[in-house]
């Protein structure tokens, strides 16, 4: 096994044991910094397969981002004794089967593929590329998102604040 492989199956174990723990424990600001390690390792096997684009924006949107909106939230509503898990488990057979499948359907992709297939062997990294694509080819769908987004954000906050006074 080569070092990228034993690298991969090592931040692959991380992002397991995040996912777990985050489901797992009882308290909401343990699973919530149990996320960091799963983000992370997410970020890392980004990296690891040449995309760094993703593993950069994973780090920005979902450790820089979301997690942090989710530790203000715990702290602003001050409610950091809460403990997770459902008083009444309905569906476990069901939630037990399809997490069954997607484990044995992520497994037989990972055995079934060839490897990594680097993109940092381009001029610049996938960043530069996505750069270029995103102001030549896709110009117009880039700045229409870019716009819908901010329109659902001023619709949010109109929405919060007039139900708010």
């Amino acid at each position: 096994m080569g070092a990228q492989a034993l690298l991969f199956w090592m931040f692959a174990a991380m992002v397991i044991a995040g996912g777990l723990m985050a489901v797992l424990l009882p308290s909401i600001q343990q699973a919530v910094f149990s996320l960091l390690l799963s983000f992370v390792g997410v970020a890392a096997i980004y990296a690891l397969a040449g995309a760094d684009f993703l593993a950069i924006t994973q780090i920005v949107v979902y450790v820089g981002g979301i997690l942090v909106l989710l530790s203000f939230g715990i702290l602003l509503t001050g409610r950091t004794a809460l403990t997770l898990g459902p008083q009444e488990i309905r569906n476990r057979p069901l939630g037990v089967l399809l997490g069954a499948m997607i484990f044995a359907g992520l497994l037989w992709a990972i055995v079934n593929s060839s490897g990594f297939a680097p993109g940092a062997g381009m001029d610049g990294g996938t960043t530069k590329a996505i750069g270029q694509l995103l102001l030549t080819r896709y110009l117009i769908a880039f700045e229409f998102a870019a716009i819908m987004l901010l329109t659902a954000l001023v619709g949010a906050a109109y929405l919060v604040r007039r139900t708010q006074a």
